[in-house]
């Protein structure tokens, strides 16, 4: 089913935290990613159920969900998500608010949330993105000057509350990776969209993900596992396929209905739409001038 030869990196993730002695993997790209915004390097405290019971499966499709500590004792939520249809900002938006209120134990104060950082996996591409990697948080700003402003603010007993709590998103679009390899995170992002690695790449993560990743050297077990999810995410992929191409052609037909509304020339609806002449006719015939009228009559009213 792949001839490449490395696992994908979307099923990877939940494979590699079956083992503790793997924790390290993700690690290293969940810190390269961090590291391009100025974060330092994290560990993995945590797992969380990205597939929880307060919740229903079709709602969330996580790849995974962990709690992570930096060297200076910070914990933080990472989300890694597969996603591959145009409402991935608001799936994003959705799974990291539905994220933090699971995270939050009942009784406890609204002081114990934690940061969520909400990262993206797009296996296809938005015409709005043209590059690779993209981040966004929320930031305040001062409306008269728009300069922006962090947040401390303490409270009576003198307790000191950092407001920087709010998600931030990463978006990878990873069909979109040039294959230019210049810092770590672009190795990483070659191992997302070849399911290779190079010789020559410097991450110390490297070696180890060519071991773990090889698809030859899994047991069967995991190949079925392995191969039984890249048959699911084929099968979604030709159902967005097919769901996008029909509402191509709804739409057109919409448009050729309107047109012939207006009388308009066939072969000028035929040029517009990218419909048939043929086409257009038969649609023309289905519809009906008593049909064509009596829609003309409710849109003049």
């Amino acid at each position: 089913m792949n001839e490449k030869p490395l696992i994908s990196f979307d099923f990877a993730i939940k494979y590699l935290l079956k083992n503790k002695g793997d924790y390290d993997i993700i690690e290293g790209f969940i810190s390269a990613l961090l590291k391009s915004e100025g974060y330092g390097p994290i560990k993995i405290t945590a797992l969380l159920d990205a597939e929880s019971s307060k919740e229903e499966r079709a709602l969330k499709h996580s790849i995974a969900d962990v709690v992570v500590e930096d060297a200076a004792g910070q914990k933080y939520i990472v989300e890694v998500e597969r996603a591959a249809t145009a409402t991935f900002i608001h799936k994003a938006c959705f799974n990291s608010c539905r994220l933090i209120v699971d995270s939050i134990s009942s009784g406890e104060d609204y002081a114990t949330i934690k940061k969520v950082f909400h990262i993206s996996l797009l296996y296809f591409t938005p015409p709005e993105l043209t590059k690779t990697l993209y981040h966004g948080k929320t930031i305040f700003k001062e409306i008269d000057t728009h300069e922006s402003v962090n947040l401390h603010l303490a409270s009576l007993g003198g307790q000191i509350y950092d407001l920087n709590i709010l998600p931030e998103y990463f978006l990878i679009s990873v069909p979109m990776f040039d294959n230019i390899v210049k810092q770590e995170i672009d190795e990483w992002l070659y191992v997302m969209k070849n399911s290779d690695t190079k010789e020559d790449f410097k991450s110390p993560y490297m070696k180890k993900v060519k071991e773990r990743l090889s698809i030859l050297k899994m047991n069967a077990q995991d190949k079925d596992a392995y191969y039984t999810y890249m048959k699911e995410v084929l099968t979604q992929r030709d159902v967005i396929s097919t769901a996008e191409a029909k509402g191509k052609v709804e739409g057109k037909i919409e448009v050729a209905k309107s047109m012939l509304l207006e009388n308009l020339e066939i072969n000028l609806i035929s040029k517009v739409t990218g419909l048939t002449v043929k086409e257009i006719n038969e649609l023309k015939k289905r519809s009906g001038p008593d049909s064509i009228l009596k829609v003309s009559n409710v849109l003049a009213n």
